[in-house]
């Protein structure tokens, strides 16, 4: 459930339509509520609030109707220069970026404030009644609230002019994913799923019992993984499910899912229950994914050496985040695939993408395209450097040599054919 809950978050906070959502219903709320402290002070709000708006009915209509065509005006603007640092960023920098964008809270914020505040003025204009010349009703603390709300808009758009100026910078864009990328680490998915079985060799004897293996019924990438459910799940059956993808993977319809070891068929309910763990999408996403963050970095490192753009120091500078990215993965306890429940019993074994994967997936990919550039390529061999600095074991060791033997004769091979 925890899983399904941060995915909607996740898809939430990547949307521009969920803040300015929730300021326009607080906008519609506060216009109520301050429509019902003006009517019940009116007359006599002049003399009670000195700050109040003391103008006549018509100068009020007038202003509350400059201020809503001001503000559909303004979002129009906010949603054009949006519109615009998305499509310099997608060609640029690769369109795994524009996640970023999307959730960046200042456009959001921005365009929910305009929206906000035409609503707002919209539903106060319209209980103005009488004329400048004729008794009436005009609801004093509502226009000035509408003026703060204007003036506090013209300030957000200031802002934003100098906001999306810098979001569309080479180093702030890196920056981003490189912030995002070491907070993902922390929450690697099998880390926080029951507790580390210490008896690896124990699940060997499960191989030669009765087996039962569940298919996918669907296609795109495993988005992420309830794993606490699933371990209740194998708690309570007496099973021990081995998943056979992670993360970021895609899958066809009819690709094994997991494993039931101990039985060779289960209720119809508890395999919809275990199918609903894994949950799909058309597109990877950083929920559970390591692998996608280290991708964003080498999709606009590769972008950056191509002849359209190049541009290596961007490259250089985004190697330098993967370093950093790196050193964080690699400084973390390693994650144990086995997980056991609280009486001790082992009950999942995951497919956990570690730090070799996360090198082989990014150092060979930047280097077919670095390889004519010997500054570019140094940096690269800083990444191997880190990695192997802080390897844990001699298989990582056993890898970072052979990625370092790769990047040599790639290198030589380009340069013997320049």
């Amino acid at each position: 459930m925890r899983a399904r809950w941060n995915r909607i978050l996740e898809v939430l906070e990547t949307n521009f339509w969920f803040v300015p959502l929730l300021m326009l219903l607080a906008s519609g709320a506060l216009a109520v509520f301050l429509l019902y402290i003006d009517q019940r002070y009116d007359p006599g709000v002049d003399t009670t609030f000195s700050w109040a708006y003391s103008g006549g009915p018509d100068g009020a209509r007038s202003l509350l109707s400059t201020i809503a065509g001001s503000m559909i005006t303004a979002a129009s603007v906010t949603f054009s220069l949006a519109s615009v640092a998305l499509s310099i960023a997608s060609q640029q920098y690769g369109s795994r970026v524009l996640r970023n964008f999307m959730r960046d809270k200042v456009t959001q914020i921005l365009l929910g404030t305009f929206v906000s505040t035409f609503l707002y003025s919209v539903l106060v204009v319209r209980t103005i009644r009488g004329t400048d010349n004729s008794s009436g009703f005009v609801p004093a603390i509502s226009v000035t609230v509408a003026i703060v709300l204007a003036v506090f808009s013209l300030i957000l758009l200031v802002y934003f002019i100098h906001h999306v100026s810098s979001s569309i910078q080479a180093s702030h864009i890196v920056n981003v994913i490189a912030e995002d990328l070491e907070d993902t680490i922390p929450r690697l998915y099998p880390s926080g799923a029951g507790d580390p079985f210490p008896h690896t060799p124990a699940f060997e004897a499960f191989r030669h019992r009765e087996r039962l293996t569940l298919t996918s019924s669907r296609t795109g990438y495993l988005q992420s993984l309830d794993l606490d459910r699933l371990l209740e799940i194998a708690s309570d059956c007496n099973l021990i499910i081995e998943l056979s993808p992670a993360p970021g993977d895609h899958l066809v319809q009819g690709d094994p899912l997991a494993h039931l070891w101990g039985t060779r068929e289960v209720k119809e309910e508890t395999e919809h229950n275990i199918l609903g763990c894994f949950l799909f999408g058309g597109e990877r996403t950083p929920l559970q994914d390591i692998r996608y963050q280290f991708q964003q970095l080498t999709d606009v490192i590769i972008r950056a050496l191509s002849p359209g753009i190049n541009d290596p120091f961007t490259a250089v500078n985004g190697i330098d985040k993967v370093a950093s990215g790196i050193a964080v993965l690699a400084k973390r306890p390693r994650v144990s695939e086995m997980r056991e429940d609280k009486s001790g019993e082992l009950r999942l074994v995951l497919s956990t993408p570690n730090l070799t994967d996360v090198l082989k997936e990014t150092v060979p990919h930047i280097a077919i395209y670095a390889a004519a550039d010997r500054f570019v390529m140094a940096s690269l061999r800083r990444v191997l450097d880190v990695a192997e600095r802080e390897q844990q074991d001699d298989r990582e060791r056993l890898v970072i040599s052979q990625l370092r033997k790769e990047l040599d004769n790639l290198q030589a091979k380009t340069a013997s054919l320049s």
